[in-house]
């Protein structure tokens, strides 16, 4: 099954915020895509693509940052 073009755009984001992620806290790939697997946020990327586009890549990083920081308060 072909991927639409948008959904090859949101793939594109969704690794370029990790990628982003990784370099911001010395993390190696598969350790982020172990914590965007178990935390959901490969997903919340996704359904976030209208919006993150439009940013820099650290801005999307923060995106995670944030919400991650919000889970753990509750």
């Amino acid at each position: 099954m072909a991927l639409s073009q948008n959904e090859k755009d949101s793939d594109l984001i969704v690794v370029a915020v990790a990628e982003e992620y990784g370099r911001r806290h010395q993390m190696a790939m598969s350790d982020v895509t172990a914590l965007f697997a178990r935390e959901g946020l490969f997903d919340l990327l996704r359904s976030q693509y209208d919006v993150l586009h439009t940013l820099d890549l650290d801005e999307g990083a923060d995106f995670i940052d944030q919400y991650l920081e919000g889970r753990a308060r509750g």
